[in-house]
């Protein structure tokens, strides 16, 4: 298990290794485009085989130690054709340009169904969704594996819920649709899944097992959190100092830890060096050290 940061790739996604070993992260997660939208572009040959090269000189390995997260405007439920389509698109640009990385995993959340007030809305949301993740796949064989990332659930969000995660994953593994399930502290606590004790947060591990098997879970985002529990708002905290707090999250490494699941800090870089020591630490005593 190994611990890590999102960060930036401004400059070149062939700078995000060297800032990733900068703050003495050993895995890293990024944005491969501008996560707000804008004009796509594609990474080129030359800028992949630049970025494999500075991997290779930062001891970062392909395949394992790094993860792209699409952008912010990615909903797959979404009304509007334009978003819906470009999210499609979207996600299958990330897919492939992973493949190019060699990224094992590409993070993404579902969207919302704000849009949507009709008579069994709910059915015709997940539907909605079920049909672009297929869309998705479509005469693609992607190597990266797309994760599902659970939400925080504020309005209409989709995929707040273990069970409906487990919704989406469970029916695409009955058409050989591979997905699997990337979990966030943050989002988690602000949805109703309480990980202030290490009791409670062994119990949700358990539920994770149970609904979609600890096999799906490939990445953890790991963030404290600034909103109150269930608050449904999703603001990341420093680690320890939000309303989480070390208990509870030293599970959560425990837990990473026996699964051999890497763990992501998305906490501001003012104190992410900090965040990372901290997060070594809690490691270091899981193992006795």
């Amino acid at each position: 298990m190994k611990i890590g940061a999102h960060v930036s790739i401004a400059g070149g996604v062939e700078l995000a290794p060297k800032r990733a070993r900068n703050i003495e992260a050993e895995c890293f997660q990024f944005f491969s485009r501008s996560p707000r939208g804008g004009t796509y572009k594609k990474i080129t040959d030359e800028k992949a085989v630049n970025f494999l090269k500075e991997c290779e000189k930062w001891n970062f390995i392909p395949g394992e130690d790094y993860i792209i997260h699409t952008p912010y405007f990615i909903n797959l439920a979404s009304e509007d054709n334009r978003i819906y389509y470009g999210s499609i698109k979207a996600i299958s640009e990330e897919l492939e340009t992973a493949d190019k990385l060699r990224a094992p995993y590409v993070i993404t959340h579902i969207g919302s169904g704000k849009n949507i007030s009709v008579e069994n809305a709910e059915q015709r949301i997940k539907d909605r969704v079920w049909k672009a993740l297929e869309a998705v796949h479509k005469n693609n064989n992607y190597t990266a594996l797309l994760l599902l990332e659970i939400a925080a659930g504020s309005g209409k969000i989709l995929g707040d819920t273990i069970e409906e995660i487990a919704y989406f994953i469970k029916k695409a593994q009955k058409f050989s649709i591979p997905l699997g399930f990337c979990f966030d502290t943050c989002h988690a606590f602000a949805a109703g899944y309480d990980l202030r004790t290490g009791n409670k947060t062994e119990k949700i591990f358990e539920q994770i097992d149970k609904e979609i098997g600890l096999d799906k879970l490939k990445v953890i985002h790991f963030n404290d959190s600034k909103a109150e529990f269930n608050s449904h708002k999703d603001r990341h905290a420093h680690i320890g100092k939000g309303k989480i707090g070390e208990k509870g999250l030293r599970e959560v490494v425990n837990q990473a830890k026996k699964l051999k699941v890497n763990l992501y800090l998305e906490t501001k870089h003012d104190k992410i060096k900090e965040d990372l020591i901290l997060v070594k630490r809690f490691r270091q005593e899981a193992d006795g050290i």
